[in-house]
């Protein structure tokens, strides 16, 4: 519920809102840096906060996939996402300066087996509140329901075959994979990339997610393989006929426990701070009467967004 502030306000608190929403779970869009060194994300102790006992490994070699080879089998998770942004429009705004958002949301994700080696993922029932820190205004806050998320075409390995989109880097960020069997305490970079809007250029940032297999662990009954990812994606190549400085990064840590018996997760937590900067020449614009207003000559923006995650099996 919106506490306080006009009606125009309000549709441009549920616009933002929206964007946040979106930004933090589609963790391939616009990200980007304002320096030549991203900071680490506030949350990153979150992500080793749990503790299992270490036990030996499997006798088999495990077979780091989902099972989806039969239908109607459903995976319930808890889904937790707290965000942290930081919003500087800069020429764009009434007022050069930074506007703070905190956002929290709490839903159910389910991994629905389709029995043909595939999965749909569904992000539902999530109900998200929001807290707007606007500068010389009073803060607003915010309550939503947020409607239902579905992809479809997920893999046994993780990913979706949805190619470069954010969709696919969803994928991939939420339940980290290798693509081949690991010993404990070997690693594998996996090639990772997302699509960058340059002021209606779309620019490709490339990097890596790293993944390790730690250790093995008992939870509950259950034993599970470790892995700890290690995500950066922030090479990005200017194309010479572009003008402006545009700075784009993602980076952060995420541990997720895999069950080498059901083959299929049991939790995980992502901690992961995305970043932009935009510098750029605005488009020239004529508009005519004598009240016009006069139009900034060039576009200063840049974004700081925190993000935790967390999935439990339920």
């Amino acid at each position: 519920m919106i506490t306080s502030g006009s009606k125009r306000d309000q549709r441009f608190i549920k616009a933002v809102m929206l964007l946040l929403f979106m930004v933090g779970l589609h963790s391939a869009l616009y990200a980007a840096i304002t320096e030549s060194t991203a900071p680490a994300s506030k949350f990153a102790k979150e992500v080793t906060k749990e503790t299992y006992k270490q036990v030996n490994p499997p006798a088999a070699v495990p077979v780091f996939r989902w099972d989806f080879s039969k239908a109607q089998v459903v995976h319930t998770y808890a889904y937790e996402q707290e965000v942290r942004s930081k919003t500087n429009m800069g020429s764009l705004g009434d007022k050069s300066g930074d506007m703070g958002q905190e956002m929290s949301a709490k839903g159910a994700l389910l991994i629905k087996s389709q029995g043909d080696k595939t999965a749909e993922l569904v992000l539902k029932d999530v109900k998200m509140s929001m807290k707007m820190d606007m500068g010389d205004k009073e803060p607003k806050t915010m309550e939503q329901q947020m409607p239902s998320f579905v992809v479809q075409g997920m893999k046994e390995d993780g990913s979706g075959s949805f190619g470069n989109s954010s969709q696919d880097m969803l994928l991939k960020m939420l339940f980290p994979l290798p693509p081949q069997s690991l010993k404990v305490g070997e690693s594998v970079n996996m090639p990772a990339q997302m699509p960058f809007n340059a002021m209606g250029s779309v620019l490709e940032v490339k990097g890596r997610s790293r993944i390790t297999l730690s250790r093995y662990v008992k939870i509950g009954s259950r034993t599970c393989a470790q892995f700890d990812v290690d995500t950066d994606i922030s090479e990005l190549k200017i194309p010479s006929d572009l003008k402006g400085d545009y700075k784009c990064s993602t980076k952060g840590t995420s541990v997720f426990y895999f069950d080498t018996a059901s083959r299929s997760f049991v939790s995980g937590t992502i901690a992961l701070i995305m970043q932009f900067s935009i510098d750029a020449p605005m488009p020239e614009m004529k508009m005519s009467g004598e009240n016009a207003p006069d139009m900034p000559k060039t576009a200063k923006m840049s974004m700081v967004s925190d993000n935790l995650i967390r999935v439990k099996f339920k």
